[in-house]
């Protein structure tokens, strides 16, 4: 039934905002999580769990959020809807890390955003946290990492870049949770550039040394010339 309302609500929400939820896929266009599989993705937006649920939506998917956000209504009917887990960041998080776990073992997908929090400036990234890596490991999961950027503008498309599937042994490798982590950050990082997107909004650019930003046209001069 809660499949049904949510396929219900997704297509009359689609109805009338459907040019503003265009998107090209990039990468490993071709590839459908089939269970057991964490999905990690940058932060820009607060639809990027809407995009997520664009590509893979015909699966059972949960989605990681912050426990802040069933203070308001609308919010929290959001994350009734679309099965979403809540993180507390005041306390150890043993069941939810319990509950991830179990539901990748029971052949589930979970979507989480390792950042912990949304990038407005939709440039960079911040350090990804090393609990996802802990839930991966914990379940024996494969790791698909996306980068996702959003544009906000009627007619324009966000760019999904799906990367390669990343099995246990790929992240497995290091012991360190951290390394772990930066491993699959440096793919997300690495996927941003393949699309394209090098060069910082102008409020960032406004804030960089003339020396950088220079440095950073003649790149993108160059990659034009290719």
């Amino acid at each position: 039934m809660k499949k049904l309302f949510r396929g219900l609500v997704v297509g009359l929400f689609l109805l009338f905002a459907w040019p503003f939820f265009l998107y090209k896929r990039y990468g490993n266009r071709a590839y459908r999580p089939d269970g057991n599989t964490l999905i990690v993705s940058n932060h820009y937006s607060t639809l990027d769990a809407f995009f997520i649920y664009l590509l893979y939506g015909r699966r059972r998917i949960y989605f990681v959020t912050i426990i802040n956000v069933k203070e308001k209504c609308i919010s929290r009917f959001v994350t009734w809807l679309f099965d979403c887990l809540y993180l507390d960041y005041e306390k150890t998080n043993f069941n939810f890390f319990k509950q991830c776990a179990s539901i990748l073992k029971e052949g589930g997908i979970v979507c989480i955003y390792p950042e912990g929090e949304i990038n407005l400036l939709k440039f960079g990234f911040f350090e990804f946290k090393r609990s996802f890596i802990f839930i991966a490991k914990r379940a024996g999961a494969k790791i698909l990492p996306v980068f996702i950027y959003p544009d906000y503008m009627p007619f324009r498309r966000t760019k999904l870049y799906i990367g390669d599937v990343l099995l246990p042994e790929d992240y497995g490798k290091y012991e360190d949770l951290g390394e772990a982590a930066t491993f699959v950050q440096s793919k997300i990082m690495e996927y941003s550039l393949l699309v394209g997107k090098t060069k910082p909004p102008l409020e960032v650019t406004a804030m960089l040394p003339p020396e950088l930003t220079e440095s950073m046209g003649e790149k993108n001069d160059k990659k034009a010339e290719r």
